[in-house]
């Protein structure tokens, strides 16, 4: 596999990794009073912490091409 190939795969998996934090964050979320609170605060944290590093690590990488 050629390198840019391999670049591409994985930052199309790293990528998709973050959209799918973000959408399981915004499905946590309660939206009216009396929704469920499915995900607690302190993991909902951890989520959005993750989310914040994998766009770190997607800025580095995309620049370092």
């Amino acid at each position: 596999m050629l390198d840019h190939e391999l670049r591409s795969k994985v930052l199309a998996r790293l990528t998709n990794a973050r959209c799918a934090l973000e959408d399981a964050l915004n499905l946590s979320i309660p939206v009216a009073q009396y929704d469920p609170v499915v995900i607690p605060e302190p993991l909902c944290n951890k989520l959005l912490a993750m989310i914040i590093d994998l766009k770190y690590v997607l800025r580095h990488f995309d620049n370092s091409q």
